[in-house]
């Protein structure tokens, strides 16, 4: 059995779990402590931005970076989700729902 929560209406925390046979083997929570920290110095660096951009940055500044390698020397975007794969995730939370 598969548990996932995500919820940023009510904050910024999400996190997932997973059961086999009813034990909790897995559990991750976003952010995590590291997170924490990187969102307290980007708060103060930028008052009044949304707060879910920033314990998110890191991976923005990933995907940016890649993005625009691939853009300038037609590198591979390794781990860059593409139309594809955004369109049969959006299946999967369709059936989901």
């Amino acid at each position: 059995c598969v548990s996932v929560q995500a919820d940023r209406c009510g904050g910024d925390v999400s996190w997932a779990a997973v059961d086999i046979d009813g034990k909790e083997v897995f559990r991750h929570s976003m952010p995590d402590e590291e997170d924490k920290a990187n969102v307290t110095v980007l708060q103060k660096e930028y008052p009044g931005a949304m707060p879910y951009f920033f314990s998110q940055d890191p991976d923005y500044i990933t995907v940016k970076e890649r993005v625009a390698s691939h853009c300038a020397n037609g590198t591979e975007p390794t781990g860059i989700a593409t139309i594809d794969t955004a369109v049969e995730t959006l299946r999967v939370a369709e059936y989901l729902t």
